[in-house]
């Protein structure tokens, strides 16, 4: 009975360490970090050169926005794209800076985050200096990081 029994945990042992290993799926290449991390610097670049596919670039086709341009979500490429060039057109200049600017990536799921300062020029009003948060979602689709969710919190 003492043999049938200690075999028994060791077999639910292993079992167990087979399946947790199993979890997971796709393993994290080591470049993934480094992918996120261009794919976020494009997007920046693309906004701060007031181009209106800022954010759609590297984004998935049903990206959705949460911010201070809009009190609701902004859904899809296409949408976003519009509320960037509304805003763009109603600016004389916009410099958005990321500040401490982190990412992780947990299997086919990255993040990029931190404290964002955005400077600009209202073509009516005057300048201003605005502080907040970000967080970027990143879901990996084809081998290829794409942007599913942008939120942006004014401080």
């Amino acid at each position: 009975m003492r043999g049938i029994r200690r075999r028994l945990v060791i077999g639910l042992s292993l079992l167990g360490i087979s399946l947790l290993s199993g979890i997971g799926g796709e393993s994290v290449r080591a470049d993934d970090l480094a992918d996120i991390q261009q794919a976020f610097e494009a997007d920046i670049r693309l906004f701060n050169g007031q181009d209106p596919t800022a954010f759609t670039a590297t984004a998935h086709e049903h990206v959705v926005l949460f911010g201070p341009l809009s009190p609701f979500a902004v859904e899809g490429k296409a949408a976003i794209q519009q509320l960037v060039q509304d805003y763009f057109t109603n600016h004389d200049y916009v410099k958005w800076r990321s500040v401490n600017a982190k990412f992780l990536v947990i299997e086919t799921s990255g993040l990029a985050w931190g404290h964002y300062t955005v400077r600009e020029q209202p073509r009516v009003g005057p300048r201003r200096i605005l502080h907040g948060r970000y967080t970027f979602t990143y879901a990996k689709e084809e081998n290829k990081w794409l942007v599913v969710a942008l939120d942006f919190s004014p401080l």
